[in-house]
């Protein structure tokens, strides 16, 4: 039924396609992060001089794209499923993006095709060399296993399990390639009733196993250059030439928080946490990184073993990145594919709420934050002066080093109504595939430590004082104000 889907399509040379289906937003969150992220890879002197990337999308991702992400691709074209007899309108986006995606394989202007989903991230600026060199000796395709221990299988029931779609070479000027194609998508529309019909996977399992039985060659493409949770013991850069969903599984790509105190560290931890880059380490590493790096020695070590195992990071000990123990410099230089975002609030709107935070619920603190941020003393002047000196030293250390793309700043007001930039951090920390939709952060996620928590004094000796009650309720304006309440 669908013998023609190359029609018309002039090939020559080698490359990498990508599939693109869904609209404006589509492009921002997903389309436009990875053109950067390959652009960047292109720089490099070991990308292939001859490599070249195309884009097949619809019409709405084209329009939202801007003149930057586009000249990441040599090549791009929009969706024309219509122009080969696939009726993809009433469908759902997740049935019409998946067709489609089998359709920018099956039309791929190159005779040595590399595809990939967006959330299979190539690691190496050789990956286009490294992935097709599977084609050689006539193979016609090279798929990675699906499961652990699926090559181990006789071929009878190797064929019966499912192989990953996310990264594929295909020799595709190959006739046998182009009848897999054709078999593959026909399998896909046939499956959409039923329950395997939300994944292209068992569509592909299908038409390989015929188009075996039919003379198609094929290899698999080893944990070790394309590597995913259900195959590899470790999803990152680190271990393989393309990652699958890095943002969710490599623990390599750590997101430091480095925003001090009272600049939305809780807000930026619960996004962390619905964008699944986990885990944090745990309160008891925190506490004691925290109280080494607060000692005269400024400690780092117990900081750096607390990061070791864990993806994300924000509030203490590492809104002391830019002030103590050289901690920032020491986990920049350790973890090369790092990111941190400084999260930041204006000055005097950050001081209120320090004020309130200080000197109505927890007085026993403002020393120690005067000790955090290196200040002479816990004074506002001092205290603000300090504020923007760390903040200032987080954006000339990543300046002078020129590893912007390293950097976040995000200002997070408390302000009523303001946007959170979900946009922009998943960008960011690469969560392309499942970032919220809209821009407003959720009320569970958005809930600071001012609603949460209940501020009682940890001892007897940090019970306010009448003095402290009364210096509260004026900056309260009125001693039944919020925080008294939560006080009694």
């Amino acid at each position: 039924a669908f013998s023609g889907l190359d029609a018309g399509v002039a090939r020559r040379g080698r490359g990498v396609v990508f599939s693109a289906a869904g609209g404006a937003e589509f492009a921002r969150r997903e389309v436009a992060p990875a053109a950067a992220a390959v652009a960047k890879l292109r720089e490099s002197a070991a990308w292939p001089g001859d490599a070249r990337v195309a884009l097949f999308a619809e019409p709405a991702v084209l329009r939202a794209l801007a003149a930057e992400a586009r000249g990441a691709f040599d090549v791009v074209q929009r969706h024309d499923a219509a122009a080969v007899g696939l009726e993809l309108r009433g469908r759902s986006p997740a049935f019409r993006a998946k067709a489609l995606k089998i359709l920018a394989m099956a039309r791929a202007p190159f005779e040595e095709t590399v595809y990939l989903d967006f959330d299979s991230k190539p690691c190496a600026p050789n990956f286009v060399e490294t992935i097709l060199a599977f084609l050689r000796d006539g193979v016609d395709v090279a798929l990675a296993d699906n499961y652990a221990g699926q090559g181990a299988l006789a071929p009878r029931d190797h064929y019966q399990r499912e192989h990953a779609s996310g990264c594929v070479a295909l020799r595709s000027a190959s006739e046998r390639t182009r009848s897999l194609l054709a078999a593959y998508l026909e399998a896909f529309l046939l499956l959409e009733k039923t329950p395997r019909g939300r994944r292209d996977q068992p569509a592909l399992m299908v038409a390989l196993r015929r188009s075996v039985e039919n003379g198609l060659r094929d290899a698999p493409i080893p944990p070790s250059v394309f590597c995913r949770k259900n195959t590899s013991r470790t999803v990152s850069c680190d271990a393989c030439v393309v990652a699958h969903k890095t943002a969710k599984y490599d623990l390599s790509f750590k997101i430091f928080g480095i925003g001090f105190k009272k600049t939305g560290t809780t807000s930026l931890a619960a996004a962390l946490q619905r964008l699944k880059i986990g885990p944090e380490p745990s309160h008891r590493q925190s506490v004691a990184a925290t109280v080494a790096l607060l000692r005269p020695g400024e400690d780092a070590s117990l900081a750096l073993d607390a990061a070791r195992g864990a993806r994300s990071f924000s509030d203490a000990p590492w809104c002391m990145a830019a002030t103590r123990g050289r901690l920032l410099e020491r986990l920049f230089d350790t973890y090369p594919r790092a990111k941190f975002v400084l999260t930041t609030r204006p000055s005097r709107e950050w001081w209120r709420s320090v004020r309130n935070w200080l000197f109505c619920l927890k007085p026993w603190n403002a020393e120690r934050y005067a000790r955090m941020l290196n200040a002479a003393s816990a004074s506002e002047a001092d205290l603000v002066a300090a504020y923007e000196r760390a903040n200032a030293k987080v954006r000339a250390f990543f300046a002078e080093r020129g590893a912007g793309d390293r950097l976040l700043e995000l200002e997070l007001s408390s302000a009523t109504g303001r946007a959170f930039p979900w946009a922009r951090l998943c960008a960011f920390v690469e969560a392309w595939g499942r970032c919220p939709a809209g821009d407003e952060v959720g009320r569970t996620y958005a809930k600071n430590a001012y609603e949460t928590n209940e501020f009682g004094a940890k001892h007897p000796s940090e019970a306010l004082g009448a003095e402290d009650l009364r210096r509260c309720a004026a900056l309260q304006g009125s001693p039944d104000g919020a925080a008294l309440r939560r006080r009694a």
